[in-house]
């Protein structure tokens, strides 16, 4: 299968997800992510706007506001991808893709932590996102900290057609299991 098979067969089943499992699945997530963050040693933390029945992380994102961790979302400019400063959730705006982004341009490229979603990842850590490039470019011009992939279970595959430039996660949680990358 293309990666462009693989994208639409997995949102699709994504986007079937029935609501009540996609609640309890980001939950089950979340808590092993807020048993996981809660080991390491960061003080600055990128997680995402979940879209499309992604991972929900905003509770996640809400508890880490409430801390002295600095949390960071992607804003889009261009065709470039950069981490905004996020102090409180009602300072965010619809971007063109239609996902809230961070208003205020404090942007960090020193961030310690990330959570990052996708339509699939494989057990080697490898991803299939929307197929804009943008976290793959973010991370050709930005140090890669130590990343953690979130999906839910369906959306592991076997293996992902990779190229050079392409992006790894260090650590993978699904609600059934969680995947050191060696």
């Amino acid at each position: 299968m293309t990666k462009k098979e693989v994208r639409e067969m997995i949102l699709k089943k994504r986007l079937e997800l029935d609501q009540e499992k996609y609640e309890t699945y980001s939950q089950k997530i979340v808590e092993k992510l807020r048993n996981q963050i809660k080991k390491m040693e960061f003080d600055s933390i990128a997680l995402y706007y979940p879209i499309n029945k992604e991972v929900n992380v905003l509770s996640l994102i809400e508890e880490l506001l409430k801390t002295q961790k600095k949390v960071y979302l992607p804003k889009v400019l261009g065709k470039q991808m950069k981490m905004g400063r996020v102090k409180s959730l009602d300072r965010l705006i619809k971007s063109k893709f239609n996902i809230p982004e961070p208003i205020d341009d404090e942007f960090s490229s020193k961030i310690d932590l990330y959570i990052i979603p996708a339509i699939a990842y494989d057990f080697n850590g490898y991803r299939i996102g929307y197929g804009g490039g943008y976290y793959d470019r973010y991370f050709l011009q930005n140090p890669k900290t130590y990343l953690i992939g979130v999906v839910f279970n369906f959306q592991l595959i076997d293996s992902v057609p990779i190229h050079p430039h392409d992006l790894q996660a260090d650590l993978i949680m699904t609600e059934k299991k969680e995947i050191e990358i060696k």
